[in-house]
């Protein structure tokens, strides 16, 4: 198989070898060639075709975006959702790479019979299908809370509680305030709620809230219900607030470990977080 990679390789001059030429990396080039390919699309839609990190995919279209080489527009099917599509430039920019590979590609055809070029394109569709992983439907999806959803979560919160009643109670108290500062922030817009659904069923939520200094986001709920099994819903929910933080402008964004964040410290040191300085029990990243 490696031996077949590097002989396609050479054979076809693929897209990104032109990062020796070029200031992009080949993920970079990866992302715009999608979005060319797509013509329209969404960051959710690019994330799972390329499998590329949200956050670190936001990142990329955020500097795509600041170059002049795409665009983003509001997405009618979801409000908190934008389209990506390329600019003018951002065509330029893929313009001559893609007459290049085209060209190769047609050349090579060219010089083969009917017959000998019907076999090539049949092996590679038996390579292709043999070398796909079986496609699995998504059982757990992200949405936005709907009524009820946080009666739900301040309920859930009190069943993770572990103990006596009082800390149960405490535990609802506190998650009760958390729920209502989220509904009376006064820019809703820098805040954000998910709840996980697994097969129609809630099964975990996130909260993230903005601090008084605006400049931090602050992730003051994230839970799983235990009974759901994880299979990376606690990651999924914590990689979705740290790809809107990123959007909203946020330089930072930090959380509580034990407070609100179940099975905290091997999930946040894995999605990058790091104990402050000052006070171990906070966790935090920064974005920019």
């Amino acid at each position: 198989m490696r031996k077949f990679q590097w002989f396609y390789t050479r054979h076809v001059w693929a897209p990104y070898e032109l990062t020796e030429q070029s200031a992009l990396s080949p993920t970079e080039w990866r992302v715009l060639f999608a979005v060319m390919h797509a013509g329209t699309t969404i960051a959710a839609d690019l994330s799972r075709t390329l499998q590329i990190n949200t956050g670190y995919l936001s990142r990329l279209l955020n500097d795509f975006e600041r170059s002049g080489l795409i665009v983003r527009s509001p997405y009618a099917g979801d409000a908190r959702s934008r389209h990506i599509s390329l600019t003018p430039a951002g065509e330029s920019v893929l313009a001559a790479t893609s007459t290049h590979v085209r060209n190769n590609v047609s050349t090579a055809l060219e010089a083969m019979t009917p017959d000998e070029g019907s076999q090539l394109m049949a092996s590679m569709e038996l390579v292709e299908k043999l070398l796909t992983l079986p496609q699995v439907s998504p059982r757990t999806t992200l949405r936005g809370p709907r009524p009820g959803d946080f009666g739900w979560i301040v309920e859930s919160e009190a069943q993770l509680g572990v103990g006596s009643n009082a800390t149960r109670r405490a535990r609802e108290m506190r998650a009760a305030r958390v729920v209502a500062e989220y509904l009376t922030a006064p820019d809703p817009t820098r805040n954000r709620c998910w709840i996980a659904e697994k097969e129609g069923v809630s099964a975990g939520a996130a909260m993230l809230i903005s601090s008084p200094s605006s400049a931090v986001a602050c992730i003051t709920m994230l839970f799983v219900d235990p009974e759901s099994g994880r299979e990376g819903i606690d990651r999924r929910l914590l990689e979705a607030c740290q790809e809107f933080a990123i959007e909203s402008g946020y330089e930072r964004i930090e959380c509580v470990a034990g407070l609100y964040i179940e099975f905290a410290e091997p999930l946040l040191r894995g999605c990058g977080f790091q104990k402050q300085r000052d006070d171990e029990t906070v966790w935090e990243k920064y974005l920019r």
